[in-house]
């Protein structure tokens, strides 16, 4: 069986302890009372003034657009009108990525902490900021409930002060090699994010990673997606261990063979999270490198949020949509 460490073992290492459970903390100031009522009354709707717009899934453009993560609103103003909520870290962790230049992304002013379970590392992301708070800067060590920001409305767009919020999203890092496959892509504007650009980020529905760990007591972030239904899974023939299963072993469903490896049976959920990874080995040691098939899939999960283009249902039979095209891409660096 392999085993991998992550350069973020390093810092952990020294002297940042993993801890028991998720005792996960609200990242404002005003957390809900359950995930089914006050939940929905923290969300920022966009300017269609619909609730469901801040919420996590094909919520927007009629359903035509995916949004990653939950946009939480302003509770308190100053007297410019202008959002002063603090924002806090969810759980301990590592910063790995800021920006303060709020034109140079979508998000705005944002920030990434990796965090770790005491199975593996993840990632939550928080944008839109005002202000990123004094010695919140990479490799800096902060812990559940620490001010990391002022909430604000930054954005290579505009938002209006009346629609100031949060962006949260908890979210996997796709690929080490995010670079190499925005070049074989082509796109006229610069990577100025590295691997924390958010077309490298897949998130999962905060308010599931919020019910699971608050009210049903989940202790990792596997358990969280173990309870996810699959929404289809895909065999891909390749030799390949890609970064993804080493940053995220405790994906994996098995050992990982020193020889033989085949290819990988992976199980996604409708948001396009591939959550459990089975190895395949050949006996006969021919591989197909690239080959795909769909083994499975639940045609109802899909459709309800078909705007994520994993799979798409034509005629009754399923193809490889352009959301799942491109994840497997970065993943595994097919061309």
């Amino acid at each position: 069986m392999k085993r991998f460490l992550t350069i973020g073992a390093l810092i952990w290492g020294l002297g940042f302890n993993a801890w028991a459970k998720l005792d996960v903390v609200w990242p404002t100031e005003h957390p809900p009372v359950d995930m089914r009522d006050s939940f929905f009354s923290l969300l920022q709707p966009t300017a269609s003034n619909e609730i469901q717009s801040g919420n996590f899934g094909c919520v927007r453009s009629q359903g035509y657009q995916f949004h990653e993560g939950v946009d939480l609103r302003a509770f308190s103003k100053d007297g410019r009108g202008e959002a002063t909520d603090l924002i806090r870290s969810v759980l301990p962790g590592v910063v790995v990525y800021t920006n303060i230049n709020r034109s140079k992304s979508s998000y705005g002013r944002y920030i990434v902490i990796e965090h770790h379970d005491g199975e593996m590392y993840f990632h939550t992301l928080y944008a839109h900021l005002k202000s990123v708070h004094p010695g919140i800067t990479r490799g800096q060590a902060v812990q559940a409930g620490q001010r990391i920001g002022t909430m604000g409305r930054s954005a290579s767009y505009t938002i209006p002060k009346s629609r100031a919020h949060l962006h949260f999203e908890v979210c996997f890092r796709l690929s080490d090699d995010f670079q190499g496959w925005y070049n074989w892509k082509k796109y006229k504007e610069k990577n100025e994010h590295g691997v924390f650009n958010g077309m490298n980020l897949v998130g999962i529905n905060p308010a599931i990673f919020f019910e699971q760990t608050q009210w049903n007591h989940a202790t990792r972030l596997r358990q969280v997606l173990d309870a996810e239904k699959t929404a289809f899974t895909v065999m891909v023939s390749t030799r390949q261990v890609p970064d993804f299963v080493k940053r995220y072993p405790a994906l994996v469903d098995g050992l990982i063979p020193s020889k033989g490896l085949a290819g990988w049976r992976i199980e996604y959920t409708y948001y396009g999270v591939p959550k459990k990874w089975t190895p395949l080995i050949s006996k006969n040691g021919t591989v197909k490198e690239g080959k795909m098939a769909l083994e499975n899939y639940d045609e109802t999960l899909l459709k309800s949020d078909a705007c994520r283009k994993m799979i798409r249902i034509r005629n009754g039979k399923p193809t490889v949509g352009s959301g799942l095209q491109t994840s497997l891409q970065l993943i595994f660096g097919f061309r």
